[in-house]
């Protein structure tokens, strides 16, 4: 199924919407690792041949649409991240069963099998780390159940942090590969936590460890006038730093919240950052474990829905 429907299905889309971003057909083949005729022929195939295959498989035109969107971007920039993510997809598919019509047809004689259903994907061997990343499984889960929080999704898309008990690199943070974006109303991951998943995110992780070790987790929303009352009301301890009139990279919001967790006694829950030229203001939300985060999330989509 992934050899001779999805991955070809995938890597048409691909190759029309990095079509559509301006791209030659020579540079796509270099970025699908596939030959300039073998581009050619997919771009002489209409795209709804390629969604039509994904939703035979089970992948709704939404969903494969996100998808598109995701690897288009990293397959240009990170080739190994666009990798982890088309994995993480499949294998998330996969647990949930979604592939599992189609595989049946294919093969009667499997008819009864559900050995993938609600499997977790955990290569991990260390038990922390692979702790850590069952903990992230079932944050994403309960986000993804939970519609009211496609309210606080920013136009970026949302991740979720969760490092090991002594982090000090990026590689000791797992976030999901990919990002929580909302569809049609619904909250839907693209990819699945790994350690390493999330560069930005996970430098504001470090970043508050350092002025307060306990903390060890942290998840990205929007940021509104709704969403700072939704925090205060939620009674969570919040600090705004002022937006920037100037282009902004992620150095900079890791400079500005080190800056405002020195000039604070108290560590906040929350930190609304205004953002800048290019760079969409955030909420920023930190814990001390993945529990008590997703609890502080609860809290302010309540809190939300009811302002």
């Amino acid at each position: 199924m992934m050899t001779k429907t999805f991955l070809p299905a995938v890597r048409g889309l691909v190759a029309h919407r990095l079509k559509k971003l301006g791209r030659g057909q020579t540079s796509i083949a270099k970025f699908l690792g596939i030959t300039q005729s073998a581009v050619s022929q997919m771009l002489a195939v209409d795209e709804k041949r390629f969604v039509e295959r994904l939703e035979q498989l089970g992948v709704g035109a939404g969903e494969a649409s996100l998808l598109v969107d995701t690897l288009s971007d990293e397959v240009v920039s990170n080739p190994v991240r666009a990798t982890e993510i088309l994995y993480g997809f499949w294998l998330e598919m996969l647990s949930k069963g979604r592939f599992c019509d189609y595989h049946r047809k294919t093969y009667p004689q499997l008819a009864n099998c559900e050995i993938c259903i609600g499997r977790v994907f955990i290569t991990e061997s260390d038990e922390e780390r692979s702790s850590i990343l069952k903990s992230l499984e079932k944050i994403v889960k309960k986000l993804e159940s939970i519609s009211a929080f496609s309210k606080l999704i920013p136009e970026v898309g949302t991740n979720v942090v969760y490092c090991v008990e002594n982090a000090s690199t990026v590689e000791d943070v797992a976030g999901v590969v990919g990002r929580i974006v909302a569809l049609d109303d619904e909250v839907r991951s693209v990819g699945r936590p790994a350690f390493g998943g999330s560069h930005h995110l996970a430098l504001v992780l470090l970043t508050a460890r350092k002025h307060n070790p306990n903390i060890r987790a942290a998840i990205n929303l929007r940021f509104s006038e709704a969403v700072r009352k939704a925090v205060e009301k939620a009674g969570l301890v919040h600090a705004y730093i002022e937006p920037h009139s100037k282009p902004i990279t992620d150095e900079t919001v890791v400079d500005d919240l080190a800056n405002l967790f020195r000039s604070r006694v108290k560590f906040p829950d929350a930190v609304l950052h205004g953002g800048g030229v290019g760079f969409e203001p955030i909420t920023y939300l930190f814990a001390d474990d993945a529990d008590t985060l997703i609890q502080k999330v609860l809290k302010v989509v309540n809190n939300l829905l009811t302002s």
